[in-house]
C-alpha cells in the first residue's frame, strides 16, 4: 500500500510538467528525487545505488554518467517558477517570506568549478564553497517549505555583491506573481542602503533587522518635522508582549515594545517608514526592526516581533537539507550542475510538503501509515517525520515484500520409462 501511495503522490507531483519534460527526462528526474530522499546524499553514485531495481542491467558508473549528462538539460528553474505560481494564492499581504543567507562549504574541492570565499555568519568561520540565497515561508503548525534557492560564487565573473544576487531572486518572485507578495523578512545582513532602495523600487513590503551595535556610527533618519534623529534614540516603552521558549515550557519572558515613525529620502521624496524596538528580559541588547508596514498599535508591533523569530523555520528547512538529506556532500565539478542539484532539493522539499499536506487530510492513508511508523512516540506528524517514514517503509518494503525471481518453483518431474529405448 505504501509503495502505491508514494508512487501515486510522486506521479501527481510531476504530472504538471509533462509539457516541460520528455519521458526519459521525467523518468530520470523521478529517480534523482527518489535517490536523494532514500540515499540522503547529494552524490550521484549513491543516488544510482538507490535506483538499482530500475537500472535494467546498467552499471552504477553508467547510471551516474546518464544522470550527470541529463542534469543540465532539466528546465528546473522554469519548473520551480510554475510551482511559485501555484503558491501565489497562499501568500497573503502579511504572510512572512524568510530570506536566509547561507552557504555550502567544501573542505575538499579538487576539480570543482568556481569555488569562492564563504563566511559562516553564525560561527564566524571563513571557508571555501558557494553562497546561497534561500526563500521560504511557514505553513501549518511550525512547518516551513522552500520556495526558491539561488546559488552563486563570489569568484564568478558576473558576481558584484550580495545585494545584486538578492535582486535576482526578487525578480524571479516578481516574474512569477506579477508583484512582490507577502512581507519579506531579512536578518541583520540585510541592513544595507542599497537593499532598502531595491525593496522600495520593487514596492515590496519588508521587515529588516537593523544592526544596533554601530555605536557612534548610528543610522540617521528624519522625524515628522524632517529633523535628523539617531536610530537608537528612544522614548519610554509603549507596549509589551510575551515571548515563550518552545523547547522549554516554563521559559516565558516579557518583551518591552516601542515604535515610531521615521522618514527616509528616496528619489527626492521622503518615504514614511516605521522603527520597532523590542527588548526581552535578560537580553543585554534590544532588537530593532525597520519596516514599511503600518505600525500604529501594540498588536502590530508584537506581530512583527513574533513573525521575525519564526524565521527559525527557514533555518530548520536548510539545516534538514544539509544534515538529514546530505545536501552539503555534493561533489559535482560543474558549477551549473551544482546549481541544478540545489534546485532539485527545492523540488524535493516541495514534494515532502505535498506528502505532509496529503497526510493531514481527514481519513488519509498516509496519516495512518506515518502514525503506525511513529508508534507510541510523542512526536507530531510533521514534515521531518514524513522523511523518516518515506525511508523506513520504502526500504523495509523492498527487502521484505520484493518477489524473488523463483518464488514459485516448478514441481519436480516424475521419472518414467521410455517407450522406445535408445540402443546407443
Amino acid at each position: 500500500m505504501q509503495h502505491y501511495q508514494i508512487s501515486k503522490e510522486m506521479h501527481d507531483f510531476f504530472r504538471g510538467f509533462k509539457k516541460e519534460l520528455t519521458k526519459p527526462q521525467m523518468k530520470r528526474l523521478k529517480e534523482l528525487m527518489n535517490g536523494i530522499l532514500l540515499g540522503k546524499k547529494a552524490i550521484l553514485s549513491e543516488v544510482a545505488r538507490q535506483n538499482r531495481s530500475k537500472s535494467r542491467g546498467k552499471t552504477v558508473r553508467k547510471q551516474v554518467e546518464q544522470y550527470s549528462d541529463m542534469l543540465p538539460k532539466f528546465p528546473l528553474e522554469r519548473m520551480i517558477r510554475e510551482k511559485l505560481e501555484g503558491f501565489k494564492t497562499q501568500i497573503k499581504p502579511d504572510t512572512p517570506l524568510y530570506f536566509d543567507f547561507t552557504d555550502i562549504t567544501k573542505e575538499f574541492y579538487k576539480k570543482m568549478d568556481c569555488i569562492g570565499n564563504t563566511w559562516d555568519g553564525s560561527e564566524g568561520i571563513p571557508g571555501k564553497g558557494y553562497e546561497i540565497v534561500d526563500v521560504s515561508f511557514e505553513y501549518g503548525n511550525r512547518n516551513g517549505v522552500s520556495l526558491f534557492r539561488h546559488a552563486y560564487s563570489t569568484s564568478g565573473k558576473d558576481h558584484r555583491s550580495q545585494t545584486k544576487e538578492i535582486e535576482k531572486v526578487l525578480q524571479v518572485l516578481f516574474d512569477s506573481w506579477g508583484e512582490i507578495r507577502g512581507t519579506l523578512f531579512f536578518d541583520a545582513g540585510g541592513d544595507n542602503d542599497n537593499l532598502i532602495k531595491i525593496l522600495l523600487k520593487k514596492e515590496a513590503t519588508f521587515v529588516i533587522r537593523m544592526n544596533s551595535n554601530r555605536g557612534a556610527r548610528d543610522r540617521i533618519f528624519f522625524d515628522e518635522e524632517k529633523n535628523p534623529v539617531k536610530m537608537m534614540s528612544w522614548s519610554e516603552p509603549q507596549g509589551m508582549t510575551i515571548w515563550q521558549n518552545k523547547k522549554k515550557r516554563g521559559d516565558k519572558r516579557i518583551v518591552q515594545l516601542s515604535w515610531r515613525k521615521v522618514y527616509r529620502e528616496y528619489n527626492g521624496k521622503m518615504i514614511l517608514l516605521y522603527l520597532v524596538k523590542a527588548r526581552r528580559d535578560g537580553d543585554p541588547n534590544p532588537v530593532v526592526f525597520l519596516t514599511n508596514r503600518c505600525i500604529e498599535c501594540e498588536s502590530e508591533a508584537a506581530k512583527v516581533y513574533h513573525q521575525y523569530f519564526k524565521r527559525g523555520l527557514e533555518e530548520a528547512v536548510f539545516k534538514c537539507h544539509k544534515d538529514k538529506l546530505g545536501m552539503e556532500k555534493i561533489q559535482l565539478e560543474s558549477f551549473e550542475k551544482v546549481k541544478q542539484f540545489l534546485l532539485l532539493y527545492v523540488l524535493a522539499d516541495q514534494f515532502l510538503y505535498k506528502l505532509h499536506k496529503a497526510a493531514l487530510k481527514v481519513g488519509s492513508i498516509i496519516y495512518g501509515l506515518i502514525k503506525a511508523f511513529l508508534g507510541c512516540e510523542q512526536r507530531s506528524v510533521n514534515k521531518w517525520a514524513v522523511i523518516d517514514w518515506f525511508t523506513h517503509f520504502y526500504l523495509f518494503s523492498e527487502r521484505k515484500y520484493k518477489r524473488p525471481k523463483h518464488r514459485y518453483r516448478p514441481k519436480q518431474a516424475i521419472p518414467s520409462t521410455l517407450l522406445s529405448p535408445n540402443p546407443i
